[in-house]
């Protein structure tokens, strides 16, 4: 028999072990593939890594706020198969993948109004299915019948009578450009169209309905012309009356920024172009040419869109920017194709939940991890396009085979830091202080190895992200324009992430109820969510008192104005001291209206936070868990106009033996769970040839690379 195929991934975050597992779930599979995982310190997960903390309760510690989409369709159908190849015992924590994640359609977006702040609940009704299930997306023609039908029945019930029923009054002038409309376009409305505001709507509703691809134009520029009749109608007759009414101001909104979008769709033909056609234009700028008003512009709902994606240059909340094409193509995803319903939940930290079960699986299927290897530096060939070697730094010697996980309740969990007496001068590494999953620790110890091609690999998956290229890939760099040009326009920002532990259930400290989450609220933490359904996976020691309620809080951090070379070790501390600082002077001011029960005597009441120590005062907030994500490998990476024609296919790096995994490939997604798992699904399908139905990615337009061809 012939060797396996060797396959050398670098990094342990989503696109990685979506790509590991996928090489190695079947017994076909196992016998093609010898698959190793080289990973930086002592865990998995990338950016949705978490880690126990030993001496606090067992507390679950994320490296952010991750709630899944409804429309996560790959990453949900991979966790389903995953889950039902591990076989948990029945009754075991998180037995199955229904265990794991719950639904979390509890959503708020923060209004920032006149005369402060108000909650702006959002109902999302249930959708038929489960996320995973069947394969069939809308083509942009239907996603704009989608919007049209929406548009019709949303303004159909308005909440304010004036308006509602100015919407249902027959008016002769609008009749008369009505009917003008429809004889214009051979289109037989007289059965819809009767001089209301409304039948503009149902009009541009039925030819929507009657229209295909192959119609031509004529009938998509007369579905222009009534949602242009009807925005005209609407601001000349209701919108004082609209804005000066909340729940009508909300409706509004949502009808403005959907009509914008269903008219930018006709009028820049995405059905002809593709959504990629308007990468160049920012989202909002976008909308606003296609007719959003001011307040649409400025509203929580669109606010709430930049914050979900961290869409902030350089990590400064005063400069939103995004891709039209990335922000128009998800949000269609997240709202028209979610199954059941909008966000899930995990009921446990997202490492807890996807990265330990992944790690189990691909163990018993004979992948190898290789903890503890920083890779330094991969290195092509002289002459080939090849990957000649990696370099990698092996960073402390495990006295065994490492077994990274511990049980906390009955659950196999990631500890937050190593194992150190699994480590061979593991109490000098314990007494250092240093952290093995940042390059600028200080940390000298290790050796230095070399992985070599036809030895060590014959493939290298690199599913390590973009952020961290100029340190690890800067010999491809000087030999690719393509990879300089991806690497010079890919802008990646900082993180920071807050989370509170409270003596009171989340009924006792605010009115947004249990399981929410928000967002759209005070920058830089402008997103939340009520994790307490967590705490019964954490075990804090009862000489103490329980924590009753956790919530946690993300959102972007300024990137430094200098970003130091390895030489400075005190870049880390500097950037966990400044988001402790941040998170503390939000607190003050922000999060009064998210839970006023937080307060006493007009302040946050700080020894209601629970610690397991004997602090006080703000001491206590210092013991809750801040963290700046500022390694290269953790930072986000932003989808700024005009940059997606710079992202590189998984399946065309340029390189013959080199793959690519993770949220920095091109899918026309942008930074999600969903991306990264796309890109390692469609690395393993390039490198093993198995079809994998992959859902959802968009063809790149801009691919000039040869595809990858499996040997």
């Amino acid at each position: 028999m012939s060797p396996r195929h060797r396959v050398a991934i670098l990094g342990g975050g989503a696109g990685s072990m979506t790509a590991a597992y996928y090489l190695s779930n079947t017994p076909a599979l196992r016998e093609r593939f010898e698959v190793t995982v080289y990973q930086i310190g002592w865990r998995l997960g990338g950016k949705g890594a978490n880690g126990r903390r030993a001496d606090a309760g067992q507390r679950i510690e994320e490296h952010g706020l991750h709630v899944w989409g409804g429309f996560y369709a790959n990453a949900f159908r991979t966790m389903r198969a995953c889950y039902a190849d591990l076989n948990r015992p029945a009754g075991a924590p998180l037995a199955t993948v229904d265990a794991a994640f719950i639904a979390a359609p509890h959503v708020f977006w923060e209004e920032e109004v006149a005369d402060g702040w108000r909650h702006w609940p959002v109902e999302v009704p249930t959708a038929p299915g489960l996320p995973g299930d069947g394969g069939e997306l809308p083509t942009v023609h239907q996603y704009l019948q989608l919007i049209v039908s929406f548009l019709h029945d949303w303004l159909a019930e308005f909440p304010h009578e004036v308006v509602r029923a100015a919407l249902l009054n027959s008016e002769e002038p609008l009749m008369a450009r009505l009917r003008a409309i429809a004889t214009a376009a051979k289109h037989l409305v007289s059965d819809v169209i009767d001089g209301s505001g409304l039948s503009a709507l149902r009009a541009a509703r039925e030819l929507s309905r009657e229209t295909a691809l192959a119609d031509g134009t004529e009938h998509y520029d007369a579905i222009l012309q009534y949602l242009d009749l009807f925005c005209e109608w609407l601001a000349s007759t209701v919108m004082r009356e609209i804005a000066s009414h909340d729940e009508s101001r909300r409706v509004f909104v949502i009808a403005d920024l959907a009509l914008a979008m269903a008219k930018g769709l006709i009028r820049d033909r995405i059905h002809e172009r593709g959504f990629t056609s308007v990468d160049e234009q920012d989202f909002a700028d976008w909308l606003r040419s296609h007719g959003a008003s001011p307040l649409a512009l400025g509203s929580a709902p669109l606010r709430g869109f930049y914050d979900y994606f961290f869409a902030y240059e350089q990590g400064d909340a005063a400069r939103p920017r995004m891709s039209a094409a990335m922000g128009l193509y998800h949000l269609l995803r997240l709202v028209f194709t979610y199954k059941y319903s909008l966000f899930f939940k995990m009921t446990s930290g997202m490492g807890d939940a996807v990265f330990g079960p992944l790690y189990e699986t691909c163990a018993r299927n004979g992948v190898q991890f290789r903890f503890f290897h920083e890779v330094a530096e991969l290195v092509p060939d002289s002459i080939s396009q090849q990957i000649a070697s990696v370099r990698v730094r092996r960073q402390v010697n495990p006295k065994a085979d490492y077994q990274p996980l511990i049980v906390v309740n009955g659950l196999p969990c990631w500890p937050s830091a190593p194992l150190f007496d699994q480590i061979a001068d593991g109490d000098t590494l314990r007494a250092s202080g240093c952290d093995l999953e940042d390059p600028w620790s200080g940390w000298t110890g290790g050796t230095d190895i070399e992985l070599t091609h036809g030895r060590d690999f014959d493939t290298v998956i690199l599913g390590i992200p973009v952020g961290a290229h100029r340190m690890i890939c800067p010999k491809l760099i000087a030999r690719s324009e393509e990879w300089r040009g991806m690497v010079d326009n890919l802008q990646t920002i900082q993180t920071q992430a807050m989370q509170l532990w409270w003596d009171k259930p989340t009924s006792a400290l605010g009115s947004t109820g249990e399981l929410a989450t928000g967002t759209g609220y005070g920058q830089p933490l402008e997103s939340w969510s009520d994790m307490s359904h967590v705490l019964v996976r954490e075990a804090w020691p009862p000489a103490i008192a329980q924590p009753r309620s956790v919530v946690y809080f993300c959102g972007p951090m300024k990137n430094p104005e200098r970003v130091p070379d390895r030489s400075d070790p005190g870049f880390g501390e500097r950037q966990r001291a400044a988001a402790r600082t941040i998170a503390l002077q939000w607190c003050r001011d922000y999060l009064p209206h998210l839970y006023p029960g937080a307060l006493k005597d007009g302040e946050v009441d700080w020894e209601a936070l629970v610690v397991a120590n004997s602090s006080t005062g703000t001491a206590r907030f210092e013991a809750q868990y801040h963290r700046a994500n500022y390694t290269p490998s953790e930072r986000y990476v932003l989808d700024l106009p005009g940059t997606s024609r710079r992202r590189l296919d998984a399946d065309a790096s340029g390189f013959d033996n080199l793959l690519l995994a993770g949220d920095w490939v091109f899918t026309g997604l942008g930074g999600a769970v969903e991306s990264a798992v796309i890109g390692g699904m469609q690395a393993a399908q390039a490198l093993s040839g198995v079809p994998l139905g992959i859902i959802g990615a968009l063809p790149n337009p801009w691919s000039r690379l040869p595809k990858f061809r499996a040997k």
